[in-house]
Order: C-alpha cells, then structure tokens, then sequence
C-alpha cells in the first residue's frame, strides 16, 4: 500500500511541472518582412531594370524613387535619367524595403590592347601579358565577359589572369578575347633565345649572321663544345653582352668562332619574312680540308658541304664556291651549323634570296 501512495505522489509531481511549464510557455508573433529580387542595382543612362518585391499575396506594394530626377519608378520597373544615386523604396502594410541605385554614363569599348604580340618563353617559366582598353575607361562590356586561350596547350597555357606558361619546345598562340574584341599572341617556347636579335631573313637584301652570334641557353642547348674548359682566345665578347654562359665557346679576337672540334655546334633563332629558296655561303678560313651540314628545325637542308684548306688561318673566303640552295618557310625557325670535321674556324655566315 505503501508503494502505491509514493508512485501517485511522484505522478502527480510531474503533472504540476508540465503544467507549471505550459503556462511559463513564451508564444512570439510572426515576424512578417517583404523582399525585392535586388539589393542594389547600377544602371546606364536610359537603362531600365523591373523590380519584384515578394509576398505577391496581401496586395499591391507602394513604389518611390527618393530622387526622380536620377531615377523613376513605376509598378516596379526602373528607369534610369541622368547619372547619380538613388533609392528605390517598396512599402506595403507599413513594411518596406529600400534598394539603392547608381546611375552612370555609358562609355563604349572601341578595342584592346597587348603588352606584346610576341612572347618567348623556356619550358616551365612564365611570361605576364596585360591587358590594355581603349578607352581605359569603357564600361559597357561586362567584367566576367572576356577569355583566354591557347591554341596547344602541349606547347603554351594561359591562365585567365594572362600568364603565359611554357609547358615544351615549340609555336603556338595565346587568343585574348574582350567582348566582341580579340588580340593574338605569338608564343615561341624554347631552351633558347636569341643572342643580340632579332635575326631576320628578307628578300630584300643579303642577311649575314655573326658566327658569334649564337643563341642564349648554354651547353646542349645553344651550342655543344667538345671541350668545356677550352677558353683558347675567347675575348669575353658573350659575357660583355649579357651571356655568361658560353665562355667555353672559343670567340678570337671579338670575330670568329676557332679551335673547333668534331660534331661539335651551334644554334640560332632566326625570323624568316619571306618564304623562298635562300643561296646559303660561310665566311671561313682554314689549314686543313673540312666538312659541315645547316639544319632547320632538325633537319639536314644541306648535306655535307667540303671546305677544302686555303693554306692560312687569316685567309677568310666564301664558301662553298657555288653557294648551296635551301628553302625557307616564312616563321620563327632555329638554324644548327654543325662541325662535321674540323680543320676551318668560322666568321660569317650569309643568305641570298633567290626565288
């Protein structure tokens, strides 16, 4: 009996907490707000832009414009007049919500602008492109409306901020799109560069190419030298010209390149303007009998050309007697004299347009 008294006690205990909790309860109305689809709108002079506020149930909503003269507004539709700022106000059943206008004056885009056409860059390394508007101040493309690309990306990739990444050796475009504007880029990506160039090839005229003038990259890139320690006359001419990397190559008296050894190289970067046949010569002197080859992108457009000995090492003549025929595409193009047999040192080398 006892049990059953201390079980209707603890009962009715926790019917006076429920209750007592029931009637401590905190009821809250419903908070009710209106929304529009803008927070904040920019328009061009002459522009318009339709405002919905929501609930759509409960009736029509109340529009005004704090400054009629920048902008109007009627059942929700904004017309904009004349540059300046503004609010937009929509009220209903004592709620509303404001939404700020700008107004600003319409400047078109006449074109873009490159800060280069031409970029050279080695595998791995990056080159920054920038972007230019004409005028700086046009407005009326959006800013998400552009694109950046590259023809081949196995060669060159371009990154929507405009960097240029060189992924291997070879030619390629970069495309920069701005609204209904479009620039190109010519992206040669290389080992090496051009030492004091461009080299270009005309019809115009003769085009004679220092033997010195090899390009920038250093050993089995630029030039191979048999010999890395062989300084024998080298006058610091590279190194006084920005490349301290091809001491190795032996540079006489500031002219020519001597103290050559068998399959030993050298590569250049040349600009080929007019596609034709080119009568190819070198400008050599030797005591003994030699033999060479001129590759264009790896290949051999020479075979091998005899230099036969002129009995002195300051005797420099044109050779071989009958110039040798090669033919040139128009582009970016990398030239490699090898030294099939020694026996000459080289000054010059030299191309006639022919045809």
């Amino acid at each position: 009996m006892k049990n059953i008294i201390n079980k209707l006690q603890i009962l009715v205990l926790l019917l006076f907490v429920v209750v007592t909790s029931c009637d401590n309860y905190e009821r809250t109305e419903v908070q009710h707000a209106i929304f529009v689809n803008h927070q904040s709108l920019n328009l061009f002079v002459g522009g318009e832009q339709q405002l919905i506020a929501n609930p759509t149930e409960g009736g029509n909503f109340s529009w005004t414009s704090t400054d009629e003269s920048v902008a109007t507004v009627s059942n929700g539709l904004v017309k904009a007049l004349k540059v300046g700022t503004s609010d937009v106000v929509a009220e209903r059943d004592g709620l509303k919500v404001t939404v700020p206008v700008t107004v600003i004056e319409k400047v078109l885009l006449q074109g873009i602008e490159l800060s280069s056409y031409y970029v050279e860059v080695s595998p791995k390394s990056t080159y920054e492109l920038a972007v230019k508007m004409i005028p700086l101040n046009a407005n009326d493309v959006a800013l998400k409306d552009f694109n950046w690309w590259s023809d081949n990306e196995d060669v060159a990739r371009v990154n929507q901020s405009g960097d240029v990444l060189g992924v291997k050796e070879g030619i390629t475009k970069i495309h920069y799109r701005k609204g209904s504007y479009q620039k190109d880029v010519q992206v040669v990506v290389s080992n090496t560069r051009p030492f004091k160039g461009p080299h270009i090839i005309t019809a115009a005229q003769d085009f004679i190419l220092p033997f010195r003038d090899f390009d920038i990259g250093g050993e089995g890139y630029a030039f191979h030298e048999s010999d890395s320690g062989n300084s024998n006359g080298n006058d610091n001419y590279r190194k006084e010209n920005g490349d301290a990397n091809s001491f190795s190559v032996d540079i006489e008296g500031g002219n020519n390149v001597g103290w050559t050894a068998n399959g030993e190289w050298l590569l250049y970067t040349v600009e080929v303007q007019d596609a034709g046949t080119y009568l190819f010569q070198l400008s050599e002197s030797g005591g003994s009998n030699g033999f060479c080859h001129l590759e264009v992108d790896d290949e051999n457009v020479t075979g091998s050309i005899d230099l036969p000995t002129n009995g002195s090492w300051s005797n420099w003549k044109w050779m071989p007697d009958t110039p040798v025929e090669i033919k040139l595409t128009e582009g970016t193009h990398k030239l490699r004299f090898v030294i099939d047999q020694a026996g000459f040192n080289m000054k010059e080398m030299k191309f006639e347009f022919k045809e």
